[in-house]
């Protein structure tokens, strides 16, 4: 069993014991008052994470079932993708999937799409929607939303839809001042519980599409999300036992210093990396400066090092990272710095990793 604070997966993060505590009580009724209290009062810690005033969903499922979710309800018949990693075009295969024409803007990985090439792109086939990913988790590349959703606002009846399951919680989302259509997230990134819970949020232009789309399905229609979690009512029947464990992960975060602190962590978190990178020669990050996700990084190894045998060291060692999604990419490690991880973990993490370079 690895010890708390050396879990350094791009997910499932790390558990604080005082959550996994949380997820060994009773079970109670779904439908009770309890749970509509429970919901309730949880709303505006999710809104202001999200940056919304819109209500935030809640589904039992991984964030793959809201990215599926956004693409049911919110994109008619086209759709453009910025793939700049293995989540983009995760984003891309599962629009198709569902039956709508994916348009691929391919970026090099490690960079994400600037606003110049998607205001370019736009110009071209004519799509109903655009879809980003915040920070893509195979190379710890963060896209600027802000400045993206200014272009996609400039077209009448374009949506815009962002995969933000590792930016959600580990940075400031404004949702609504950027003009964002659609925001998602699982539970088992940033805001740090176990997997099975997913996060979501649209916007009034989102919701206004959904209600006109005849093939958004029942379990994942955002309509039908939206107005349930606008009763304080679950969706469908919920895995309460995370429902329990994302009530005291609220309760911790407010107790912690609320949201600026948790993402001022994570801001430290990445500076830590950026640190670490730039005393070494033999090591880069694959994300340019300046577009680097606090939540997670994607580390180039020295070409002598096989990633395989770096993760088998560091596990010896107590800790566990990721691998390349990629095989093109290795030697490659991915370190998650998110969640309740702090500074201090990761630095700890770094020495050993040194160590196994040197």
């Amino acid at each position: 069993m690895t010890a708390f604070g050396r879990n350094f997966l791009p997910g499932p993060t790390d558990v604080h014991p005082e959550v996994l505590a949380a997820l060994g009580q009773s079970m109670f009724g779904h439908r009770s008052p309890r749970m509509r209290a429970m919901l309730a009062a949880m709303q505006p810690s999710l809104q202001e994470c999200f940056g919304t005033r819109e209500p935030v969903f809640l589904a039992t499922s991984s964030a793959t079932g809201l990215i599926e979710a956004a693409v049911r309800s919110g994109v008619r018949h086209r759709v453009l993708v910025a793939v700049g990693g293995y989540f983009g075009e995760y984003f891309a295969r599962i629009a198709e999937a569902c039956g709508k024409q994916a348009f691929r803007v391919e970026v090099h990985p490690g960079c994400t799409i600037t606003p110049e090439q998607l205001d370019q792109f736009l110009e071209g086939p004519a799509v109903d929607a655009v879809a980003l990913v915040h920070s893509e988790s195979s190379t710890g590349a963060l896209a600027d939303i802000a400045a993206l959703a200014r272009v996609v606002r400039a077209r009448k009846d374009v949506l815009l839809l962002v995969d933000g399951v590792t930016s959600v919680g580990a940075l400031p989302i404004e949702m609504d001042r950027w003009g964002v259509d659609y925001y998602c997230t699982g539970s088992q990134k940033a805001m740090a519980l176990p997997p099975g819970l997913a996060m979501g949020a649209a916007s009034e232009r989102f919701q206004e599409r959904a209600a006109r789309q005849d093939d958004a399905g029942y379990y994942q229609s955002v309509r039908r999300m939206v107005r349930i979690a606008r009763e304080s009512l679950p969706t469908w029947t919920p895995a309460v036992s995370l429902l329990l464990a994302l009530e005291c992960q609220l309760a911790r975060i407010a107790r912690d210093g609320g949201w600026a602190a948790r993402w001022e962590r994570h801001r430290r978190m990445l500076a830590v990396m950026e640190a670490w990178v730039a005393s070494r020669s033999d090591v880069r990050l694959m994300a340019a400066p300046g577009a680097r996700s606090p939540a997670i990084s994607a580390v180039r190894l020295p070409p002598h090092a096989g990633a395989p045998a770096v993760i088998q060291a560091l596990e010896e060692r107590g800790y566990l990272v990721g691998g390349s999604l990629d095989p093109r990419h290795d030697p490659i490690v991915r370190i998650g710095h998110m969640g309740d991880l702090g500074p201090a973990h990761l630095e700890a993490l770094l020495a050993d990793l040194g160590e196994i370079l040197a």
